[in-house]
Protein backbone atom coordinates (compact mmCIF):
# COMPACT_ATOMS: atom_id res chain seq x y z
CA UNK A 1 0.00 0.00 0.00
CA UNK A 2 1.27 3.18 -0.88
CA UNK A 3 0.75 6.48 0.87
CA UNK A 4 -1.55 9.18 -0.27
CA UNK A 5 1.11 11.23 -0.94
CA UNK A 6 2.91 8.89 -3.51
CA UNK A 7 -1.14 8.06 -4.91
CA UNK A 8 -1.39 11.74 -5.92
CA UNK A 9 2.11 11.70 -7.48
CA UNK A 10 1.67 8.99 -9.07
CA UNK A 11 -1.63 10.41 -10.49
CA UNK A 12 0.05 13.26 -11.61
CA UNK A 13 2.80 12.10 -13.58
CA UNK A 14 1.36 9.00 -15.21
CA UNK A 15 -2.24 11.43 -16.50
CA UNK A 16 0.12 14.77 -17.55
CA UNK A 17 3.33 13.50 -19.01
CA UNK A 18 1.77 9.77 -21.15
CA UNK A 19 0.72 11.99 -24.89
CA UNK A 20 -2.23 9.56 -25.09
CA UNK A 21 -5.71 9.45 -23.67
CA UNK A 22 -6.24 6.57 -21.55
CA UNK A 23 -9.17 6.18 -19.67
CA UNK A 24 -8.47 3.18 -17.72
CA UNK A 25 -5.31 5.25 -16.55
CA UNK A 26 -7.54 8.00 -14.90
CA UNK A 27 -10.11 4.74 -13.23
CA UNK A 28 -6.63 3.25 -11.27
CA UNK A 29 -6.45 7.04 -9.51
CA UNK A 30 -9.80 8.52 -9.71
CA UNK A 31 -13.10 7.67 -7.79
CA UNK A 32 -16.32 7.18 -10.37
CA UNK A 33 -17.80 9.79 -8.08
CA UNK A 34 -14.74 12.31 -8.17
CA UNK A 35 -15.30 15.96 -8.24
CA UNK A 36 -13.46 18.86 -9.32
CA UNK A 37 -13.31 22.30 -8.64
CA UNK A 38 -10.66 24.07 -10.78
CA UNK A 39 -11.01 28.17 -11.03
CA UNK A 40 -14.40 28.55 -10.24
CA UNK A 41 -15.57 25.49 -12.60
CA UNK A 42 -17.07 22.04 -11.45
CA UNK A 43 -16.05 18.76 -12.89
CA UNK A 44 -17.56 15.24 -12.04
CA UNK A 45 -15.80 12.57 -13.13
CA UNK A 46 -17.18 12.14 -16.70
CA UNK A 47 -16.36 16.00 -17.21
CA UNK A 48 -12.86 15.02 -15.59
CA UNK A 49 -12.43 12.57 -18.56
CA UNK A 50 -13.57 14.81 -20.88
CA UNK A 51 -11.14 17.08 -19.97
CA UNK A 52 -8.25 15.17 -20.11
CA UNK A 53 -9.12 13.92 -23.68
CA UNK A 54 -9.71 17.45 -24.45
CA UNK A 55 -6.12 18.13 -23.39
CA UNK A 56 -4.08 15.38 -24.96
CA UNK A 57 -6.07 15.79 -28.40
CA UNK A 58 -3.98 19.68 -28.27
CA UNK A 59 -1.19 18.42 -26.75
CA UNK A 60 2.39 16.85 -28.19
CA UNK A 61 3.47 16.65 -24.67
CA UNK A 62 3.36 17.80 -21.27
CA UNK A 63 5.81 17.38 -18.26
CA UNK A 64 5.32 17.89 -14.17
CA UNK A 65 7.69 19.39 -11.82
CA UNK A 66 6.31 19.18 -8.01
CA UNK A 67 7.85 22.32 -6.12
CA UNK A 68 5.99 21.06 -3.08
CA UNK A 69 3.69 18.46 -1.48
CA UNK A 70 2.15 18.15 2.07
CA UNK A 71 -0.10 15.33 3.49
CA UNK A 72 -2.09 15.06 6.18
CA UNK A 73 -5.09 12.83 7.22
CA UNK A 74 -6.73 11.74 3.77
CA UNK A 75 -5.73 15.55 2.23
CA UNK A 76 -2.64 16.21 -0.35
CA UNK A 77 -1.88 20.19 -1.22
CA UNK A 78 0.26 19.94 -3.89
CA UNK A 79 2.05 23.30 -5.65
CA UNK A 80 3.13 22.18 -9.09
CA UNK A 81 4.32 23.12 -12.78
CA UNK A 82 3.20 22.09 -15.70
CA UNK A 83 5.17 22.65 -19.09
CA UNK A 84 2.73 22.44 -22.19
CA UNK A 85 3.95 21.83 -25.65
CA UNK A 86 0.75 21.64 -27.87
CA UNK A 87 0.41 19.91 -31.49
CA UNK A 88 1.62 23.54 -33.65
CA UNK A 89 4.98 23.44 -31.48
CA UNK A 90 3.71 26.33 -29.15
CA UNK A 91 4.39 25.89 -25.61
CA UNK A 92 3.01 27.28 -22.34
CA UNK A 93 4.01 26.77 -18.49
CA UNK A 94 1.11 26.76 -15.71
CA UNK A 95 1.47 27.21 -12.12
CA UNK A 96 -0.31 25.09 -9.91
CA UNK A 97 -2.48 25.09 -6.46
CA UNK A 98 -4.06 21.55 -5.59
CA UNK A 99 -5.55 20.22 -2.86
CA UNK A 100 -6.87 16.21 -3.06
CA UNK A 101 -8.62 14.28 -0.87
CA UNK A 102 -8.62 10.96 -0.94
CA UNK A 103 -10.38 7.67 0.62
CA UNK A 104 -10.12 4.06 -0.42
CA UNK A 105 -6.48 4.65 -2.27
CA UNK A 106 -8.44 6.60 -4.80
CA UNK A 107 -8.65 10.71 -5.35
CA UNK A 108 -11.72 11.59 -4.54
CA UNK A 109 -11.65 15.58 -4.75
CA UNK A 110 -9.33 18.14 -5.81
CA UNK A 111 -10.07 21.54 -5.51
CA UNK A 112 -7.56 23.65 -7.89
CA UNK A 113 -5.78 27.09 -9.00
CA UNK A 114 -4.74 27.09 -12.33
CA UNK A 115 -2.46 30.03 -13.79
CA UNK A 116 -0.78 30.47 -16.73
CA UNK A 117 2.77 31.71 -16.79
CA UNK A 118 3.55 31.84 -20.00
CA UNK A 119 2.13 30.29 -23.58
CA UNK A 120 -0.83 31.94 -25.91
CA UNK A 121 -3.31 34.20 -24.25
CA UNK A 122 -6.11 31.17 -26.00
CA UNK A 123 -4.49 28.52 -23.74
CA UNK A 124 -5.17 30.20 -20.74
CA UNK A 125 -8.30 28.02 -20.03
CA UNK A 126 -6.28 24.64 -20.80
CA UNK A 127 -6.37 23.99 -16.75
CA UNK A 128 -10.38 23.46 -17.05
CA UNK A 129 -11.19 22.98 -21.06
CA UNK A 130 -13.23 20.23 -21.86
Amino acid sequence: MQSIKQTVIAALQTLITDPLHDESKIALFFAPDYQQSVDGKRLDYNGFVRHMKAIKSHTKRMSISIKSIVSENDTVFTHHYVNVEKNQEEKSRFEVFACFTLSSEKIIRCEELTRMITGPSEDSDLGSRS
